[in-house]
């Protein structure tokens, strides 16, 4: 089962980002879903939370799909 976590979009272009692709379901960043002012990206695991992500709060698949519902993300 897939864990998913939203993160400012500033932690992947940062010159010293410490996002490790290898680690996540998402392999890149051109494969992630982004908000609609592109502030914001969500990047999903399985098993156990990557390091990089320790204090980040986490989702589960119902609970995700109600963030993804929400203005930031869709203009529908």
């Amino acid at each position: 089962m897939a864990t998913y976590v939203i993160i400012d979009t500033t932690e992947i272009t940062d010159e010293n980002s410490v996002i490790d692709f290898s680690k996540l379901m998402n392999r890149n960043a051109a494969m992630l879903r982004y908000s609609v002012d592109g502030s914001k990206a969500l990047v999903k695991y399985i098993s156990d939370k990557p390091s990089f992500l320790n204090g980040k709060t986490t989702y589960t698949h119902s609970e995700i799909k109600v963030e993804m519902a929400k203005s930031d993300w869709t203009t529908e």
